[in-house]
């Protein structure tokens, strides 16, 4: 277990170190402004990415998938929310004016690319393979450097080619990633008799409680750019970007955590609130190790990394933010598997509210936007104690 779970944080690891390359890149390509756009459009990708990881990534993790009219109905509900969502999506940044039409198309693509890779993805997690998964990752941040380098060296970086090398990226990651799928999960059937009811009916109220975070990041984006323009978010951004490793590395023991509490009611012998409350304490000793390390770094790593020294307080805060994550996902596993997932999701909501209301507060009544992510970390902690308070009621072991 000390391996898969070792695994499992290498693969967020890589993750977090694709995604913090690639941001980085286009902080120092395109500057500051243009970096709060991407910064946006590619808070969308990662929204968009969560509905399909709750619709069908977590319901083949916990769902029978070897049940024939399973399989049919996660392909099917795969298929139809995955183009609905990216041409959706493109149409509305091209119709809002927010970006061009050729953006809008590569930004489509690679929001299409993206949900697909992030199922294969979770398939490889679901066979605890968490090491091939973070090969996957490495494969399409090669393809995204080239195009990039490419674009650049020739005189046409843009917002567009940073999209469609994503989406081309995503796709090699498909491919490399569905070949390491084991050969039992390796099969695709037709859609006929598809149980797409039950994977609905599961897949929802995860879809819903995996927008929030994501969706909270994308207000709190307009929100800041609304009340202090395009820099203001990119900034804000960078110093979410510097943090964002402890975050991820959170969110990959999260992962594991929700495959292995799955696989422990399968097999008869469902996890406990005392093994979340390890967990956490495990999780929430390792961020402020890394949180102590990371604020350390920042006069020396800000300005390797993003050419401008980011706000020490905005690191903090974001930090303060990972944190508090790590004191609530054990809790939100436990109970989503448990068949709590309705509640889950209400009290993660209820603390997503809470945190949008805090930081329209806090920039009402003038404080900075680096203070921002305090306000988030508040939020997210008393969702936390109301989440534990859930998976110790009766009904969870």
């Amino acid at each position: 277990m000390k391996r898969k779970a070792g695994g499992a944080v290498l693969a967020q690891a890589v993750q977090a170190l694709v995604s913090l390359a690639l941001q980085i890149l286009v902080i120092r390509l395109l500057g500051v402004a243009e970096y709060g756009r991407f910064a946006i459009l590619y808070g969308v990708i990662v929204l968009t990415t969560a509905v399909i990881t709750g619709l069908v990534g977590d319901s083949l993790v916990v769902l029978d998938r070897s049940d024939r009219r399973v399989r049919a109905g996660l392909e099917l509900v795969l298929a139809v929310v995955a183009t609905v969502l990216a041409v959706g999506a493109g149409l509305l940044v091209w119709g809002s004016g927010f970006g061009s039409v050729l953006e809008s198309v590569d930004f489509a693509a690679a929001l299409l690319a993206f949900g697909v890779e992030e199922v294969v993805r979770r398939l490889l997690m679901a066979h605890m393979s968490f090491v091939r998964a973070a090969l996957a990752d490495s494969s399409s941040f090669v393809v995204v450097l080239v195009v990039v380098f490419a674009t650049h060296l020739t005189g046409q970086m843009s917002l567009s080619a940073v999209f469609a090398g994503i989406a081309a990226g995503q796709l090699l990651a498909t491919g490399v990633g569905w070949h390491f799928v084991p050969h039992t999960d390796r099969v695709l059937v037709g859609m006929q008799s598809a149980q797409w009811r039950e994977v609905i009916g599961y897949g929802t109220w995860r879809a819903l409680q995996q927008v929030l975070r994501p969706g909270l990041f994308t207000v709190v984006r307009l929100v800041v750019l609304a009340a202090a323009g395009a820099a203001a978010v990119g900034l804000l951004e960078a110093a979410r970007t510097y943090a964002s490793p402890l975050i991820l590395v959170v969110g990959g023991l999260s992962s594991f955590l929700f495959v292995r509490f799955a696989d422990q009611k399968k097999s008869g012998a469902p996890g406990s609130v005392r093994d979340a409350d390890r967990v956490v304490g495990m999780l929430v000793l390792a961020a402020i190790v890394m949180s102590g390390i990371a604020v350390v770094l920042i006069p020396w790593a800000s300005p390797l990394l993003f050419g401008v020294r980011v706000d020490p307080l905005a690191v903090m805060a974001w930090l303060a933010y990972g944190t508090s994550v790590a004191f609530v996902t054990p809790y939100g596993a436990l109970g989503a598997v448990a068949g709590k997932q309705v509640a889950v999701f209400a009290i993660r909501l209820g603390d997503t509210l809470l945190a949008v209301i805090v930081v329209l507060v806090l920039l009402a009544l003038g404080a900075t936007v680096a203070t921002v992510p305090f306000g988030l970390a508040a939020a997210s902690l008393i969702g936390g104690l109301c989440l534990r308070r859930l998976v110790s009621s009766p009904g969870v072991a």
